[in-house]
């Protein structure tokens, strides 16, 4: 996005504009675009994955406005993941309407679904209020969870995934989790990092990409990810004590005041912080890339989880 905005995306590799020849323009009556004038599609392509997609954004030439998004599958998992972020959206929008984009349509037969187009700004480091302010919205105070129960119900989805090399050593992170203290339920929604936040002009923020998310989570644990973002995406995980550098210790501030909030101790974070490496193993279990970086990383966490020691 930015390539394009300074006029230089041909620089970028694997960069291409390409025409779509013969396109039909009333197929776009089954995404519910009438009127309209032309429809442009344009087409992202995702990194190769057997979760990969095609993601289009629908835009008007006679407005320059973009109508909606259309996903749509490639991969060998990809609907299935298209078809959980559809039902997540339809969730998110019953819980609290304006978090996300309304799901617009899921086509089966066709293998994509259609979203609500989300206007706004993405900041690669927005503050961190903003963040925990999105986060605190997804919390439902009405049912109450501990970490406990959440680490059982982890045991029970990762005794469930095929070919598990690394299952055991992710069982010995579930059985430490010992924290009993009743918190907040929360939507978990499983890639919370700041380019999946739109910033929107009045402050308020809208997230984007809720492929792995679930109602199964608990305060903190997206916190964790959007903390460890940028090591992450660098590939500089290399053990829990390093994550624990990255998150507990370079946070400490904005952590205790949360913990504050929850009425929680110390422990429930930790524990919190284990929690949050073993839902994103599970959650991405089938998400094998090329050039994938997180799942070495949560496999050396893990790894040396054995040996951690945290202040």
């Amino acid at each position: 996005m930015i390539a394009h905005r300074l006029r230089c995306i041909g620089h970028v590799p694997g960069a291409a504009v390409i025409g779509v020849a013969n396109l039909d323009s009333s197929a776009w009556t089954q995404l519910g675009i009438a009127g309209e004038g032309e429809v442009v599609p344009v087409i992202y392509i995702a990194r190769p994955s057997t979760t990969q997609k095609a993601v289009m954004s629908l835009m008007s030439a006679r407005t320059g406005e973009v109508s909606r998004v259309v996903k749509i599958a490639l991969g060998s998992h990809a609907w299935s993941s298209l078809e959980r972020e559809h039902a997540n959206l339809a969730v998110v929008e019953k819980m609290h309407p304006g978090l996300a984009p309304r799901p617009l349509g899921s086509f089966p037969a066709l293998g994509m679904t259609a979203q609500e187009w989300i206007k706004g700004e993405i900041r690669l480091s927005p503050p961190a209020e903003a963040a925990v302010n999105f986060l605190a919205l997804l919390q439902q105070k009405q049912q109450r969870t501990t970490l406990c129960d959440l680490a059982r119900r982890y045991h029970d989805r990762l005794a469930a995934l095929p070919e598990r090399e690394s299952g055991s050593q992710f069982e010995r992170m579930l059985d430490s989790v010992r924290s009993d203290e009743r918190v907040p339920a929360a939507f978990y929604h499983g890639d919370f990092v700041s380019w999946n936040l739109i910033c929107q002009d009045d402050g308020a923020c809208r997230a984007i990409d809720w492929e792995f998310s679930d109602r199964d989570g608990a305060p903190l644990l997206d916190l964790f990810h959007y903390l460890l973002r940028f090591p992450f995406a660098a590939g500089l995980i290399d053990s829990y004590r390093t994550a624990v550098r990255f998150s507990l210790d370079a946070h400490k501030p904005l952590v205790a005041t949360i913990l504050d909030r929850l009425g929680a101790s110390f422990r429930y974070a930790e524990d919190a912080l284990t929690l949050s490496f073993v839902a994103l193993y599970v959650t991405r279990h089938h998400q094998v890339s090329a050039i994938e970086r997180t799942q070495p990383q949560l496999r050396a966490v893990a790894a040396s989880f054995g040996n951690r020691t945290v202040n």
